[in-house]
């Protein structure tokens, strides 16, 4: 039985210092990557498994162990801030793939990128012409950003002289029969709103609601469970 106990009390103790350190560390570990981000996502792993399976390194030397190399990681990510010589040398420098419509070979094969990723990377960006790309870039963290030429790239309100409204966010304001007070009040109507706006769609019951979202115009979207 003790033994048991031992091993729930590792797992929990091996999530709960995890959850901690990934919430210090920022989003950065669970998101694209750079490659210090990734070496740094595979330290702390491995660390953390000889920390709590081994039985040659004590729970106090390994959380230890864990906390210095969180510090570390953090050290750098400010020096990484402050000094641009300290983020070349840490990060990766962005590299151009294609230049006015033409795949630049040397670069490819530089960053061991070939056609098959780049097309691929390309049909993500929404471009399925070489011909129709001004520059493609592979970025520090592996995703491409692409630039369409001129002729190609979308219409904007700018181009046809058009003066827009400003963009708004949408707003979810119940979900699952429960209203949510802060998208509500953030969406700039009222609760007595909603509930008129329910009675319309010909809802009666609130727990009837799957989701209710405020649209950018005003109108209330809304899906029922029924």
């Amino acid at each position: 039985m003790n033994e048991w106990l031992e091993f729930i009390g590792t797992g929990v103790t091996v999530f709960i210092t995890l959850y901690v350190l990934a919430r210090i560390l920022s989003k950065k570990l669970i998101s694209q990557m750079t490659l210090f981000d990734f070496i740094a996502g595979i330290t702390l792993g491995s660390m953390t498994a000889t920390t709590f399976l081994s039985d040659n390194v004590t729970l106090a030397r390994g959380a230890l162990g864990l906390l210095t190399f969180a510090a570390l990681v953090l050290l750098i990510d400010y020096l990484t801030l402050k000094s641009l010589a300290i983020r070349k040398l840490v990060n990766s420098q962005p590299t151009v793939l294609m230049d006015n419509g033409r795949i630049i070979i040397k670069n490819m094969k530089k960053v061991r990128f070939n056609v098959d990723e780049l097309i691929a990377e390309l049909r993500k960006a929404g471009v399925f012409q070489f011909s129709d790309v001004q520059t493609a870039i592979l970025e520090t963290d592996g995703s491409v950003s692409v630039l369409r030429k001129a002729q190609f790239s979308p219409i904007t309100p700018l181009d046809l002289k058009l003066d827009p409204h400003p963009v708004t966010f949408s707003h979810v304001v119940m979900v699952q029969g429960k209203v949510l007070p802060d998208q509500l009040n953030a969406s700039g109507y009222s609760e007595a709103w909603l509930e008129d706006r329910l009675q319309s769609h010909g809802v009666s019951n609130r727990k009837d609601v799957l989701v209710a979202q405020v649209n950018t115009d005003g109108t209330l979207f809304i899906e029922t469970m029924k």
